[in-house]
């Protein structure tokens, strides 16, 4: 199998990216002596950590909808509109992730630490817009291909 088109390399980082997200912790801030970390695997205080499931929807719904959007080929005009939607939704979990970093960062004697992990879902949303205008690139070569004949 030789993959020919780019976007579905796009596709499939974006998908790797959002993945690896999933495991690591965005954010961690510390307060009275206690350390506490935001991620979609982990949120709370370190040791006691639960699932956020905001930001865990969030991340599996790209993860998901970038993985479909790869089978999607036949059809290039929905192509293009799920892999338009799936980065308004990062786009929406990185407010996400600042509300709630604007929001701690608001309490008072609280240090807050980005962690270097923040960057994957940034990655992510570069890779589905490079998909995207691969996309839009394919559109128009058929586009003429179709002229022409």
């Amino acid at each position: 199998m030789v993959i020919q088109r780019i976007q579905s390399v796009y596709l499939i980082i974006a998908v790797i990216l959002m993945a690896v997200f999933a495991f690591f912790p965005a954010l961690t801030f510390e307060l009275g002596g206690r350390e506490f970390v935001y991620g979609a695997l982990e949120a709370g205080k370190v040791g006691v950590t639960h699932i956020d499931p905001l930001m865990l929807m969030l991340v599996v719904l790209i993860s998901l909808l970038a993985f479909i959007d790869i089978f999607l080929y036949k059809n290039l005009q929905r192509q293009m509109t799920v892999c338009f939607v799936d980065i308004i939704i990062g786009l929406a979990m990185l407010v996400a992730i600042g509300i709630q970093a604007f929001y701690v960062s608001g309490k008072e004697g609280v240090t807050l630490t980005c962690q270097w992990y923040l960057i994957l879902p940034i990655l992510s949303i570069v890779f589905l817009m490079l998909a995207h205008k691969a996309m839009s690139r394919d559109k128009k070569t058929l586009r003429d291909a179709d002229r022409l004949r």
